[in-house]
């Protein structure tokens, strides 16, 4: 994958100014424009660089020229531009929006776990040394506060939301966990994942 970055420069206002006569034909109808350089990603602005710069030009006749303390004047009283961060706030944005999304998970799988239903189906996590493995157990039953629940016939080495086409529920193998150790099993991250039919 390649990456596009580099520096542009954007207008990012335009004067007139009708003090300073223009030198060629002595007209009073300047017009100044401000840019300021900026650093893109993908030819999206993520932050401002370098100082302001301007152009002078006359209107009536359009000679450029340059007067250092005209365009200074109009370089110093503008302001940036909020679309020079355009990258930055979509980044951030998303950023949020992970986090929305994250803790909208959390809230949902708890309220799952705490309440379990037939037909659960529960990714779980689980550490030996350095090898992480997942596996799946689906509620069958629920009787006051005991859940029976089968096991995946299959081990996964990485994270997976649903067992693959060849996995399948172990019939006769059947683990029966209490409400109260199903949430400590959330808690320490050992649930990866609900799904309710």
């Amino acid at each position: 994958m390649f990456i596009i970055y580099g520096q542009k420069k954007m207008r990012i206002n335009r004067y007139s100014d009708h003090q300073q006569a223009c030198s060629e034909c002595r007209a009073f109808d300047m017009e100044i424009k401000v840019y300021h350089g900026y650093f893109h990603v993908f030819f999206i602005p993520f932050w401002p660089i370098n100082d302001r710069t301007s152009t002078l030009q006359c209107k009536g006749c359009g000679r450029r020229t340059r007067i250092d303390s005209l365009q200074y004047q109009y370089e110093k009283k503008t302001k940036k531009s909020p679309f020079l961060y355009t990258g930055l706030i979509l980044v951030a944005c998303l950023i949020v929006w992970i986090s929305i999304a994250n803790h909208n998970t959390q809230l949902e799988k708890k309220a799952y776990v705490t309440a379990p239903q037939e037909g659960d189906i529960y990714t779980m996590q689980q550490r030996d040394g350095h090898k992480t493995e997942y596996y799946f157990l689906k509620v069958v039953m629920i009787k006051n506060d005991s859940i029976y629940t089968q096991h995946s016939n299959l081990l996964y080495t990485k994270y997976v939301s649903e067992p693959n086409d060849e996995d399948y529920f172990v019939e006769g193998d059947v683990r029966v966990i209490g409400k109260r150790q199903l949430l400590e099993l959330l808690q320490e991250g050992e649930i990866n994942g609900v799904k309710r039919p």
